[in-house]
């Protein structure tokens, strides 16, 4: 049974409206069943009329409604009345929207979209006006001549996106003569005191996050005429991170160059996590990350969205500056909602999809930040592929099991293309379990930010690195090409006519003498080049061959040069180089590998180029025999790549088996135990480098930037080298 005491309390908070349920029924059975409390409670709402009517007038500034009342009175009742006006509006000053009776034309119905964001489809175009009459600005702490009088007036030009929480109206700010967003809650929304909360919670958040890359709000206000709150905060265009990421791919998919679009996405990307490392540290979780609620302009600012399903920790210090109501309020308004779903399923994190709030923390973040550099380098949601069965749409609860149970795919399963060391972050970021994310989404920013310094250092060093390997290939190209003209040079000099001669009887000089001419001829070319292994002068007859003269460098002292006696010449059938050369014109050279050719001493055959020339006589214009040199192709290789490369890496040079001639380490020794060995045995990722290598002739990673390979066609058609350059340990 209710006393005089606490019906009188209840009554008067009941006229308040500030009672529970219970506590309502407990005053309105009290008042049906009692007389007096019938009596009392018609009183006391006639006193609490007069007084809401007085305090109304009194706040007008009507000094006749309490004329017993000295002025200092006066001035502390109305004080505290705009004190208590200004706590329960949640607002510095009250606006009144109305239509603007010069536009013409009726207001459309908006279908609410999916997501309650700032930017999207634009659902409507009519104009409206929104003013204000002259309103004072509540200053409880400083007397009434200190208070401030304001106008304020907005022109609503257009919808930009409407949700089931807000709809936002692109709006010109006419005072200060600029345009801004301006958010509205919906008639619809209004109706669930909850919406309020988040409406109120959102511009509060928002409000108190003054960073460069969270969305500045100006203004938070009620709408006097239909009690609905609102909020004008910065017009930051329409363009958002989804429209920069579609662009991206459509580029990359139409073979241009990327790279400059790839650094400006990572770049916005690290702002996003600046921002939201930003509110982490204000003990504000955003919980709804995705792309579509980043915002781009035009200079490179970045600005996060959407702050409505923000959550506050329930241990933020009351030093951060996020104000204890909103602390107090938002450990309420979980204990209702735990369980629920908050966020977009395609980008949510495992702990939301599942509905345990209270797992929900800043790491929950670190996965919605992996989730937008998903979509970043493959165009995709993270949980596309999860959400879809044989290409339809599943159930939303049947995706939100999967999202609970199932680990995140890695972006390089979805874009082969995706850098290894990058998908291996964004993978990072979203581990099903939040302990083996990054801890803070500054540590992700940090390990973007170095990623990218490595890959700029990377991708010049690559450059270099393509550079180098280019003027090598065009270095041993041009060895080649020396190498022919040398041979060619050495076919037509006069012994070689002489010693033709000699042999036929022909008047001159012995054959002896001839000999001697050209062997001091074939000497002074090897000492003057290094690479040429030897020199000969072959005579052929009914398809066998004898050696007239042979110089060559001794393979274990490579600067002795040695004549070799008649009785150690080589001779015997011809080989199918020989052969070939022989069915050639006048001063035209055959280059093969000396292994088609004559064994000579301890040189290794497989190491050896010869060059081919047939020798005729110039007096009955009949073949004679050749003139072969040979060149050492490990020393060549390795003269030209120490005097011309730079690049730090192990570099191959393969034959054309792909058999490794030579591989040099980071610190351009030699290595000699894969010698001989098949590339794809030494190097996993040969087995990709090669079938490109072969069709176009130069293998690029563009992905890693740490493989390099070009084909060197010694002779075009039948013999190719393949340099071979690895900059670091290709992912693939």
């Amino acid at each position: 049974m209710l006393n005089d005491k606490s019906t009188s309390e209840l009554i008067t908070k009941s006229l308040a409206g500030i009672l529970d349920p219970q506590q309502q029924a407990a005053v309105d059975s009290q008042v049906e069943n009692s007389e007096q409390s019938r009596k009392f409670a018609t009183l006391n709402k006639l006193i609490h009329d007069s007084i809401s009517d007085v305090a109304k007038r009194s706040l007008d500034g009507d000094t006749s409604v309490a004329p017993g009342l000295s002025q200092d009175a006066r001035d502390r009742m109305k004080n505290q009345l705009r004190a208590e006006s200004a706590r329960l509006s949640q607002s510095s000053m009250e606006m009144t929207l109305v239509p603007d009776l010069g536009v013409s034309g009726s207001s459309n119905d908006i279908e609410p979209s999916v997501a309650d964001e700032q930017f999207g489809q634009e659902t409507a175009t009519n104009a409206k006006s929104a003013t204000t009459p002259p309103l004072t600005l509540p200053h409880s702490n400083l007397p009434a001549s200190e208070a401030r009088t304001v106008k304020t007036r907005f022109t609503l030009q257009k919808v930009l996106g409407a949700g089931g929480l807000g709809k936002v109206w692109l709006a010109h700010d006419e005072t200060l003569r600029r345009n801004v967003a301006l958010k509205e809650m919906n008639s619809a929304a209004a109706e669930f005191p909850r919406a309020w909360d988040r409406f109120r919670r959102e511009a509060e958040i928002t409000g108190q996050l003054e960073h460069p890359n969270v969305v500045p709000l100006y203004q938070h206000g009620m709408d006097t005429q239909t009690g609905q709150p609102f909020y004008a905060m910065r017009f930051v265009g329409k363009r958002t991170l989804v429209d920069a990421i579609e662009e991206y791919h459509e580029r990359m998919n139409a073979g241009e160059d990327v790279t400059m679009d790839l650094h400006r996405l990572l770049t916005a990307f690290i702002g996003v996590c600046q921002g939201i490392a930003y509110a982490h540290s204000r003990g504000v979780i955003h919980r709804d990350l995705k792309p579509e609620n980043v915002a781009l302009d035009s200079f490179g600012q970045v600005i996060v969205l959407d702050w409505g399903l923000a959550k506050v920790r329930d241990d933020v210090d009351a030093g951060v500056g996020i104000s204890n109501e909103m602390v107090a309020g938002e450990s309420a308004i979980n204990k209702t909602m735990n369980g629920e779903v908050i966020g977009t399923p395609l980008y949510m994190a495992p702990e939301q999809a599942s509905g345990r709030l209270d797992d929900v923390d800043h790491r929950t973040d670190v996965f919605g930040l992996g989730a937008i550099l998903f979509s970043i380098l493959t165009g995709y949601a993270p949980h596309r592929n999860s959400s879809l069965v044989d290409g339809d749409q599943i159930a939303v609860p049947e995706l939100l099991r999967r999202i609970s149970s199932e680990p995140t795919a890695a972006p390089a399963d979805v874009n082969s293309s995706v850098p290894g060391d990058l998908s291996e972050i964004c993978l990072k970021a979203m581990q099903f379990r939040p302990f083996n994310r990054y801890q803070s989404a500054t540590e992700m920013s940090d390990v973007v930010q170095h990623w990218m310094a490595g890959r700029s250092e990377r991708r010049q060093q690559y450059s270099n690195a393509r550079s180098e390997c280019r003027e090598l290939r065009t270095a041993m190209l041009s060895s080649v090409r020396d190498l022919e003209r040398n041979v060619r040079f050495m076919s037509c000099l006069p012994p070689i006519q002489g010693i033709i001669d000699a042999v036929k009887g022909r008047s001159g000089d012995d054959l002896a003498t001839w000999q001697e001419r050209l062997r001091l001829i074939y000497g002074g070319l090897l000492r003057t080049n290094c690479d040429f292994t030897s020199v000969s002068y072959s005579q052929v007859n009914d398809g066998n061959f004898q050696e007239l003269i042979r110089i060559e460098r001794q393979a274990s002292e490579s600067s002795n040069v040695r004549k070799i006696p008649a009785s150690r010449l080589a001779s015997g059938p011809l080989t199918g180089c020989m052969k070939k050369a022989m069915l050639g014109n006048p001063d035209e050279v055959y280059v093969a590998l000396a292994s088609d050719c004559p064994k000579a001493g301890e040189l290794n055959e497989a190491s050896r180029l010869a060059a081919t020339v047939p020798v005729f006589d110039l007096e009955t214009e009949e073949e004679f025999g050749f003139v072969m040199i040979e060149a050492d192709l490990d020393r060549l290789t390795e003269t030209l790549i120490r005097d011309r490369f730079r690049t730090r890496g192990r570099l191959f040079v393969l034959d054309n088996e792909c058999r490794i001639l030579l591989q040099l380490d980071r610190s351009g020794r030699r290595v000699t135990e894969v010698d001989g060995q098949p590339m794809n045995e030494v190097s996993p990722c040969w087995s990709n480098v090669l079938p490109v290598l072969k069709e176009k002739g130069e293998y690029i990673d563009e992905r890693n930037h740490a493989t390099y390979a070009t084909r060197i066609d010694l002779v075009p058609g039948r013999y190719s080298l393949a340099l071979a350059l690895c900059l670091a340990e290709s992912k693939e």
